[in-house]
């Protein structure tokens, strides 16, 4: 991971652990549009990791917690961003 994604990481208090879980074994996973990435879900971390697949490898780009987390899927889905 990057630096800046792991100091983004320690700042809200999540663990590289957390994130490959969130990849590895996600609620669900939903692809962003607008991006062109993927977002694995975890509803019971409150945590989204977007993420890019390049030929074997996965590629995190960041990650987003947030308490409001079904609410968030719910508005970019209806907005058409994240199928």
């Amino acid at each position: 991971m990057l630096e800046k994604l792991k100091n983004h990481l320690v700042f809200l208090g999540i663990s590289k652990e957390d994130v490959m879980v969130t990849i590895e074994k996600p609620d669900e996973i939903v692809y962003d549009i607008l991006t062109d990435r993927y977002v694995a879900l975890s509803y019971a971390k409150n945590l989204a990791v977007v993420y890019e697949k390049e030929n074997d490898r996965i590629i995190v780009v960041t990650a987003i917690y947030s308490s409001r987390l079904r609410n968030l899927v719910k508005r970019r889905r209806r907005m058409g961003r994240w199928i």
